[in-house]
């Protein structure tokens, strides 16, 4: 099961220490998962994608995550970010059907400056939780 940190929790346990990449498209890693998230394709099985595909969005919506989201450590130790927006973030497509609307966005690898970047997700996704260290309510 999922454990969650509120941003101020995860800043002072030091789970949130971000990476500060050139760009988010310098590596052949970050330039794919750019592209899947800006381009709907029938690539994917499952796939989200931003609404606004453009690149300075995509960075914007990563920083914003990574400034004021909370931490959610899954259950294979993976620390991601989530930021709960209060727009509609992107699409999600299943088989090329487009399932629904997002409004959340989630950053993987904020710690390594060669992997990070981020997708959209649907906030009902995320469980309703509280920080394990102060018991905040996560997502707020």
């Amino acid at each position: 099961m999922s454990q969650y940190y509120c941003f101020e929790c995860a800043i002072y346990l030091g789970h949130l220490r971000p990476a500060i990449p050139a760009a988010l498209t310098d590596t052949q890693y970050q330039l794919e998962k750019y592209i899947k998230h800006t381009a709907p394709t029938s690539n994917y099985n499952f796939n989200s994608v931003f609404t606004s595909p453009g690149s300075e969005t995509y960075g914007n919506y990563i920083v914003t995550a990574v400034s004021s989201g909370h931490v959610q450590m899954d259950d294979r130790g993976r620390k991601n970010i989530v930021w709960v927006g209060s727009e509609q973030t992107g699409l999600t497509y299943k088989n090329r059907v487009l399932i629904g609307p997002t409004s959340a966005v989630k950053v993987v690898f904020h710690d390594n400056d060669q992997m990070i970047h981020g997708f959209p997700i649907d906030s009902s996704e995320l469980n309703a939780a509280k920080c394990v260290n102060c018991g905040r309510a996560v997502p707020y």
